[in-house]
């Protein structure tokens, strides 16, 4: 009788450990990252870009752009909290745009006229 009533107990006891490594390895497992697009359309002859890069090393990158539309996608690992995208008209001025998506929805939008003017898209 006491080899039958072994049995319940080792096969709880089976379900509760594989129970738990199935857990931990869900628990355990990492998120998908975060598409940014970081978008800049208009009408000017040259502006500046400067945006978030969400890297320890290189928190934030610069460039100069003659050419529009311009876009940039990052793959952010986890939730992306804050950053920063803003474009400066240079001085023979004109007009821009800046957009800021994350996974597909816009979180921030902005305009700029005239020389040496910034559209800011920031903290989204």
């Amino acid at each position: 009788m006491a080899e039958t009533r072994k049995w319940p107990v080792i096969t709880g006891s089976v379900v509760l450990v594989l129970g738990a490594a199935v857990l931990a390895l869900w628990v355990a497992r990492p998120d998908d990252p975060s598409v940014v697009v970081y978008e800049v359309f208009g009408e000017v002859r040259s502006a500046t870009v400067t945006y978030s890069t969400f890297d320890e090393g290189n928190p934030t990158h610069r460039e100069e752009l003659t050419a529009f539309p311009w876009q940039k996608k990052l793959l952010v690992e986890g939730d992306v909290i804050g950053g920063v995208l803003t474009v400066t008209i240079g001085p023979d001025g004109g007009s821009v745009a800046c957009r800021v998506g994350v996974n597909g929805e816009e979180r921030r939008a902005a305009t700029a006229t005239g020389p040496l003017t910034s559209a800011l898209c920031s903290n989204f």
